[in-house]
């Protein structure tokens, strides 16, 4: 574990990542005098099992040491600070109750001034500030992981000897950023092995993974739930009516599925299909803006293209960015050549930007003028509606209300944002789209969940909120609606299954 400053440990359940974490952490305090070790939790009485790790693997070395003394006729003895008990004399839960009067340390000395110690912390973004070695337990069931880890890279930049260990079994919901950061690549095989299987992750971490076949090969054994007598992996896996967990918390696999609205294989496959032919750009200079403008004439096609536009007028670190999409239909494909993310508080920038856009498609070759601009306007209608005012003379220009209701023929009414939603995610499941390959693509567009019916985000770092979701969905309308008027005969789709006819219904 010592082979790389970050590193990920993978393990089967009940295998031994915190005696492991103990053995790590109570190794560097005795290697650099003055050291910190910080041990960030879930549960900060965790910090009272990791402590008895490090007592027992202390324990064990002082005895060692103890019996070389004694072989060699030499006075050896370790004391406390506190009480002047022989260490010899200690047990687990003296040295708990040690750390327990220290205030979340475990601390050894060298000499009455100074020490080592292994710090208890939650595993949070604000406590996770203090400088030195990290171990990060069980990352996977950490909430706001991502936060947590823009935290921690700070520290282990600042300082070469500084070391990091991310322990876990895989998370249940495939949209948790230790998915990302820790899942090996597409297509690796392991093959048991005692001591466990090295990969690199595609965010270049190194982890050390060990599943229940390693461990059995190990003689680590599994037991039967009823008779308790041991039984092979193969066997327990047979036996246990949820698979999907068996497979995270005994053969250590990142098990696709959770609550994310699109897919991540339906999401991988239509960024790879986008290699070379679109772009996301996140625009910090104009330059960025007129060189993707300028490439997006060179992709465009002859079919129709709609643009979808997610707005936002705020600037701040925090602050949700506006996105813009251009999608055009060729055939069956949908292909959405580019993205454009930006932050800006000049409604004149903005809607420069929007003219800029739509005259670049109007000027393609072959195809004619952009079908439509599909515009949110759920929380900026009156901007949106100058941007409709000033645009009208190139491009029809639909103010989406995502709160507005649609009735279907013989189903309840669903908000247009959920039944756009809808749209979209149908299309990424019938393999129908293409959409840009960078990174950010796939970072914002996993921020989106199915929640009760609709969609909901959580908000990313940089203020990210499923804005190339919503453009991508708005793209996707402005290709099908006839927009205008309040009641409509248009198709609509929603999952799977078939078009039907809607009405819309304004709420108010």
């Amino acid at each position: 574990m010592d082979l790389h400053r970050v590193t990920g440990f993978l393990c089967r359940r009940q295998y031994g990542k915190t005696t492991e974490a103990g053995r790590l952490a109570l190794k560097k305090m005795m290697r650099t005098p003055g050291h910190t070790v910080v041990f960030g939790s879930v549960k900060l009485d965790l910090g009272r099992e990791i402590v008895r790790k490090e007592a027992a693997a202390l324990q064990k070395a002082i005895g060692l040491l103890v019996k070389q003394a004694a072989e060699t006729s030499t006075l050896f003895d370790v004391v406390d600070s506190l009480g002047g008990k022989s260490a010899a004399a200690l047990n687990p839960d003296d040295f708990a109750e040690l750390y327990e009067a220290t205030r979340l340390e475990f601390r050894l000395h060298f000499d009455r001034s100074t020490y080592s110690r292994t710090k208890v912390v939650a595993l949070t973004p604000d406590a996770v500030g203090e400088t030195g070695d990290l171990i990060l337990d069980e990352v996977g069931r950490v909430k706001n992981f991502r936060e947590v880890w823009e935290a921690v890279k700070p520290i282990i930049s600042s300082n070469p000897d500084f070391r990091c260990v991310l322990t876990t079994t895989p998370p249940p919901d495939d949209t948790h950023y230790s998915f990302e950061l820790l899942a090996p690549p597409v297509g690796v095989e392991f093959v048991p092995n005692p001591k466990g299987n090295w990969y690199r992750s595609d965010l270049g971490v190194w982890v050390l993974r060990v599943d229940a076949w390693d461990a059995y090969a190990d003689g680590v054994m599994l037991y039967d739930d009823d008779t308790g007598a041991p039984i092979t992996p193969d066997e327990s896996r047979a036996k246990d009516h949820d698979k999907d967990a068996w497979d995270r918390n005994y053969g250590v696999r990142f098990v696709l599925g959770g609550s994310a609205a699109i897919g991540l294989l339906q999401l991988d496959s239509a960024q790879r299909r986008g290699v070379g032919r679109c772009q996301c750009v996140v625009v910090q200079e104009d330059s960025d803006f007129d060189n993707a403008l300028a490439l997006l004439l060179t992709r465009l096609g002859p079919g129709p293209v709609g643009i979808g536009v997610d707005l936002a007028t705020t600037e701040n670190e925090t602050s949700n960015p506006t996105s813009v999409t251009v999608m055009e239909r060729g055939g069956a494909e949908l292909i959405a050549p580019l993205t454009l993310v930006w932050k800006t508080n000049d409604p004149a920038i903005a809607k420069e930007r929007f003219r800029r856009v739509v005259e670049t498609v109007n000027a393609r070759k072959d195809g004619g003028r952009a079908r439509r601009m599909a515009v949110d306007a759920t929380n900026e209608r009156y901007f949106a509606t100058e941007v409709q005012r000033e645009l009208a003379a190139l491009v029809p220009v639909e103010l989406v209300v995502g709160s507005e209701t649609v009735e279907l023929p013989g189903e309840e009414p669903i908000t247009k944002k959920a039944l756009l939603g809808n749209q979209l995610v149908a299309v990424f499941d019938d393999n129908q789209i293409t959409v840009a390959p960078e990174r950010y693509i796939k970072t914002d567009m996993r921020l989106v969940k199915r929640d009760r019916g609709s969609f909901s985000a959580e908000v990313g770092p940089g203020g990210e909120h499923g804005d190339t979701f919503d453009s991508h969905k708005l793209a996707l309308h402005a290709l099908d609606s006839t927009g205008g008027a309040l009641e409509s005969t248009e198709g609509i789709r929603i999952g799977r299954g078939p078009w039907r006819p809607a009405r819309l219904k304004r709420t108010t």
